[in-house]
């Protein structure tokens, strides 16, 4: 009987990974790359296959409702001693997997244990800067305000004159940035 390294391996490491995970990981109905474990009690999938080019084993914990989105999840990685054996599939074809299992089931069991990170809220930058804008917007008329009570009042008026000019300056570089011609220049 010829033995494929597509499927032995794949049985091999996932009969390993069952016995670690237990029976609240159901494991995959045909052992191929990638082997997916999943969990429903705790709504998580682990992900295992080879990473032929360095030679090691990748796990990913993931939610089963997303598994794909790549900001809640959570890796982890094993890098066997090859020794004896020329490739990471010749190894989890022949290689003895019950002497890893330890290492394997420390690694396991912090990327399964930890919750999986909450995606971040990235802001909005075209609301960032129309809140910057607003920002200015309401240092403009303050200033505005002053100055013109200054005048009324034969206040001095040049600190808010210069707060004006540059207030004006960053408004005519936001309109130009936003691609509005100015005339006045």
């Amino acid at each position: 009987m010829s033995r494929t390294l597509t499927k032995l391996p794949a049985d091999r490491l996932m009969s390993v990974v069952t016995g670690i995970l237990g029976t609240d990981w159901t494991p995959p109905a045909s052992p191929q790359w990638p082997v997916v474990f999943t969990n429903g009690a705790v709504d998580r999938q682990l992900t295992v296959y080879p990473d032929r080019l360095n030679h090691r084993l990748v796990f990913i914990a993931a939610s089963t409702d997303d598994p794909d989105d790549f900001a809640r999840q959570r890796f982890a990685k094993y890098t066997p001693d090859l020794t004896g054996h020329d490739t990471i599939d010749g190894w989890l074809a022949d290689g003895d997997l019950d002497a890893v299992a330890d290492a394997l089931a420390l690694i396991l069991a912090r990327l399964v244990e930890r919750p999986l990170p909450e995606r971040a809220e990235h802001a909005n930058p075209l609301q960032t800067e129309r809140e910057r804008l607003a920002k200015h917007a309401q240092e403009l008329a303050a200033h505005a305000s002053h100055f013109a009570a200054g005048l009324i009042w034969s206040q001095p008026v040049g600190d808010d004159a210069q707060r004006l000019a540059t207030l004006a300056y960053i408004a005519t570089r936001v309109d130009e940035l936003r691609g509005h011609k100015n005339p006045r220049r």
